[in-house]
């Protein structure tokens, strides 16, 4: 497989903006980091409209995005409740 730009941009789309919220709210927003993982989704979904519906990726797309959900809510709810118990 090779490594093509529109493949390094559609990775580093789906990593950066979940990171950067994740961190953004742990350290400012930490009471809210549980939006983290609706922000996130909102994010995928304006980033990739037009992948969303193309009948040939939906299922890739949809289960990239379901395992960037899932981590992005592991790691916030992880935050969220270490701050609750300290």
């Amino acid at each position: 497989m090779e490594l093509t730009q529109t493949l390094i941009l559609n990775l580093a789309l789906l990593i950066v903006p979940p990171v950067t919220l994740v961190l953004v709210f742990w350290q400012w927003l930490a009471r809210h980091i549980r939006w983290v993982v609706a922000l996130t989704a909102l994010c995928d979904v304006l980033l990739f409209w037009d992948e969303l519906f193309y009948y040939e990726s939906f299922g890739l797309f949809a289960v990239l995005i379901l395992v960037q959900l899932v981590a992005t809510g592991a790691a916030a709810f992880r935050f969220y409740y270490k701050q609750r118990k300290g």
